[in-house]
């Protein structure tokens, strides 16, 4: 554990370990040709200790006040004093202690005159000195990182700025031809309609059904969009009168719904999608089983509710459409909606959505209109 932290240390400060490195071997080489010998690895020691340390004090701890606003004007000078008083004393008590305790040889025999204070107030200024270009250089590019983060962070904001422009323009193109392509659906389903309907009036009865589904929904595309819940029972009866003319009327349904839902608003497309469900994956055959759709609104909480008879010989859906219509039902209303799909032992399977306040409209209980579609 020891020694991962030992190494990570010198991964991360690798710089600094190699530029103090350089700098002892350079010092120590120079005085060693100068005097014709070396001190002592505790003279090295202690005294390049007192230098690195006098060198952080500076650059990480005295420096930084001066970038303060509050930072008084007196205060970094008198700091340097104390560090250069501070040092000297340092580094005469170090020597005493190397030379009577440690018996150490220096180059220079301890004293206590002017000449020894001055070397050390000397060699005090000139770590001083490094530290303060240390200082700078770090902030100069630090600096120069933040400079090179904001052009590239306003460089990727004009980039996007005009990759949302030309989304704006596709968005543009794309609504002038959703607004040209329905009107053309429209009139060539209206002509179609005009065409048959002496001929087929069943044929011209879905033709009419189908355009008005499609010209709701597409005017329904917003998921937190509300619509009267009166309309969309009305295309749904579409929806289930569109299938009833594709099995010339075979089709089981009963559609049952409370008169009671005037005034009530509610998402769209939720009714056709249980019925789309019913009709791919139910067993719509049997008069005795009819496939079921309830809607009520008692008690400020609307309630639908959906039972058919699965289709056996039918392989199950991926339910990709219920669970869409859940996380639109959640999206739109929290935990005022709640949704549930199940399959029963007797072979039916049913569903069942409730919310709560769906526009939070007066309550009024009343009883069920029944619609039989057979």
């Amino acid at each position: 554990m020891v020694l991962n932290n030992i190494i990570g240390f010198a991964k991360k400060f690798k710089g600094h370990l190699i530029t103090w490195a350089l700098f002892i071997l350079y010092e120590i080489s120079l005085v060693s040709a100068l005097n014709g010998r070396f001190n002592s690895f505790w003279d090295y020691l202690g005294h390049y200790a007192l230098h690195i340390s006098l060198f952080y004090c500076h650059a990480c701890l005295v420096l930084p006040l001066a970038k303060r606003r509050k930072t008084r004007y007196w205060l970094i000078p008198l700091l340097v004093v104390c560090e250069i008083a501070v040092y000297a004393a340092l580094t005469y008590l170090l020597e005493l202690w190397l030379t009577q305790y440690m018996q150490v040889v220096l180059t220079r025999p301890l004293t206590s005159d002017f000449h020894y204070w001055l070397r050390a107030i000397w060699r005090a200024v000139y770590f001083i000195g490094f530290a303060t270009g240390y200082f700078f250089l770090r902030n100069y590019l630090q600096e120069l990182k933040r400079a090179e983060e904001a052009a590239k962070q306003h460089l990727l904001h004009i980039i996007e700025k005009q990759k949302l422009q030309h989304e704006l323009v596709r968005s543009q193109n794309a609504f002038l031809k959703a607004q040209i392509n329905p009107h053309f659906l429209f009139n060539t389903l209206n002509y179609v309609y005009n065409s048959v309907r002496k001929t087929s009036s069943e044929a011209a009865e879905a033709i009419m059904s189908l355009s008005q589904m499609m010209r709701y929904a597409l005017q329904n595309e917003n998921e937190l969009q509300e619509s009267d819940l009166l309309e969309e029972i009305e295309h749904l009866e579409h929806l289930i009168n569109i299938h009833q003319i594709r099995h010339n009327n075979r089709l089981q349904v009963n559609l049952c719904y409370g008169d009671n839902l005037a005034g009530v608003r509610f998402i769209p497309l939720v009714l056709i999608t249980l019925a789309e469900n019913i009709f791919k994956h139910g067993d719509l055959t049997k008069e005795e089983d009819a496939a079921q759709v309830r809607i009520n609104h008692e008690n400020g909480v609307l309630c639908i509710t959906t039972r058919n008879l699965r289709n056996q010989n039918q392989a199950g859906g991926h339910g990709i459409g219920l669970d869409n219509l859940q996380r639109r039902l959640a999206h739109a209303y929290g935990e005022r909606a709640s949704f549930a799909a199940y399959a029963t032992p007797d072979g039916h399977f049913m569903t069942e959505t409730r919310v709560t306040s769906p526009n939070n409209i007066a309550p009024a209980a009343q009883g069920l209109r029944a619609a039989v579609i057979v």
